[in-house]
């Protein structure tokens, strides 16, 4: 599969991703799930390609954020699947993509 898709979450959501939930405050992972991600996601399943997120140019990842985007993802329709329609980029800080790496392979169950 190639990549015919992508995220910059940086011009097209935030440079400050929020909490967890809409209710926590401005640019949720609950909102860039909904509003991004999943829409996206999907369509890169139903077409059979890549979908590339671009996590640079980010002040950081709240770990709620994670949890609650890619996580919730993750849990929705496993690691495996997730990770095989999903590329990440991330230039800035290899630490964010550990961080979001593990926690699709291991989602907190919230």
């Amino acid at each position: 599969m190639k990549i015919e898709d992508k995220i910059v979450i940086a011009s097209e959501f935030s440079q400050t991703p929020g909490a967890r939930y809409r209710e926590d405050g401005d640019f949720s992972g609950e909102q860039f799930l909904d509003e991004l991600l999943l829409p996206k996601f999907t369509k890169a399943i139903e077409n059979k390609y890549i979908l590339l997120i671009d996590l640079d140019k980010v002040w950081g990842y709240p770990s709620s954020f994670v949890s609650g985007s890619f996580g919730k993802l993750s849990i929705q329709y496993g690691a495996d699947v997730l990770l095989k329609h999903i590329e990440f980029k991330s230039e800035d800080n290899e630490f964010r993509l550990e961080k979001i790496i593990k926690e699709i392979n291991k989602p907190l169950k919230k």
